[in-house]
């Protein structure tokens, strides 16, 4: 079921400049999708100079043990005073959307390759609109349809999909990792109808309860084990990052979005993170982009300014 999102009459008069005033929640949500994404992109970049001095484990285990805290304090959820059904279903969607997606992604990741997770990626936004579908959140639409469709070619020809891997020896590591896809597809469908009902600060507070609680048998052992004080200046400085900009500011920036959007809108910007990458990766481990970024890139962003472009129109008809 849509809901009208005002009741101003529909007249020429009013569609117009008043139109894109109204959508000002959105189109901040555009600006905050941009922003995650961006962290995000940069992340995997990060994460490889912290990768060379302590296993994927300790690295998720860190990234949310660190990160917990300053979001639970911050946010401080038990004050929103959230009713106690919502409460056990936030912290269900931490063990979902951060426990479990991370430790498909990170096993799947060392039994496959980056290129095929990379890949694999790609499917996020199809299956967070297909459970959207499902639940009855969202109905697609052809132009919806149209631009996930460009943005996945956009991305897969960053990836260079041609080199994907199928062998018997990657399976496990692959199934993971699709594994990991529609876990956060699910995470994002099922998030967004309490992030609208209650506001990020309160369901990241209570997420990363969940999350850090659940966490603790797969990642306490190696992260009390990793010799923390032989860390290089360039591992630490990177774990700041991977734990302040990808998953404190990251997390918290793309719930407001998918507090303001529907659930395939948000996921739709993914599509940025492999650009984003490859431009990252450009200044940081000197690999330089060729010609086939900026037609990735293109293509990208035409499929998300079309999803978006599309939500907004149908908002500002009140459909």
């Amino acid at each position: 079921m849509t809901t009208a999102i005002f009741a101003a009459p529909q007249s020429s008069a009013t569609v117009g400049p008043m139109v894109w005033l109204q959508q000002r929640p959105k189109i901040a949500a555009a600006a905050a999708l941009v922003l995650t994404q961006t962290l995000l992109g940069v992340w995997p970049v990060v994460g490889t100079v912290v990768l060379r001095e302590m296993p994927p484990k300790v690295l998720v285990g860190a990234r949310i043990l660190l990160a917990a805290p300053i979001l639970i304090l911050v946010t401080r959820p038990w004050r929103a005073g959230m009713p106690r059904r919502d409460i056990w279903a936030v912290l269900g969607l931490g063990v979902l959307g951060v426990v479990l997606n991370q430790a498909a992604f990170v096993e799947g990741l060392y039994r496959s390759t980056p290129l095929n997770g990379a890949v694999i990626g790609c499917l996020v936004p199809a299956w967070t609109l297909l459970i959207a579908t499902l639940l009855g959140h969202e109905r697609p639409r052809a132009q919806q349809l149209l631009g996930i469709a460009l943005a996945m070619a956009g991305a897969l020809g960053m990836v260079a999909v041609e080199q994907f891997e199928f062998g018997r020896e990657r399976l496990i590591g692959n199934l993971l990792l699709l594994t990991s896809g529609v876990l956060y597809g699910g995470y994002l469908a099922l998030a967004r109808p309490l992030l609208a009902r209650h506001g990020p600060s309160p369901v990241m507070g209570w997420l990363f309860v969940g999350a850090s609680v659940a966490s603790l048998p797969y990642v306490l052992p190696g992260v009390l084990a990793q010799d923390w004080q032989a860390l290089s200046g360039a591992a630490w400085g990177g774990l700041a990052y991977v734990v302040l900009g990808a998953t404190v500011i990251g997390y918290w920036v793309n719930s407001f979005a998918l507090s303001k959007v529907a659930a395939s809108s948000t996921a739709v910007f993914a599509y940025l993170q492999p650009f984003i990458t490859g431009i990252a990766a450009g200044q940081v481990l000197d690999q330089r982009p060729g010609w086939h970024v900026v037609a990735a890139g293109a293509l990208i962003f035409a499929g998300i300014g079309l999803v978006f472009a599309g939500n907004l129109l149908r908002a500002a008809r009140g459909r």
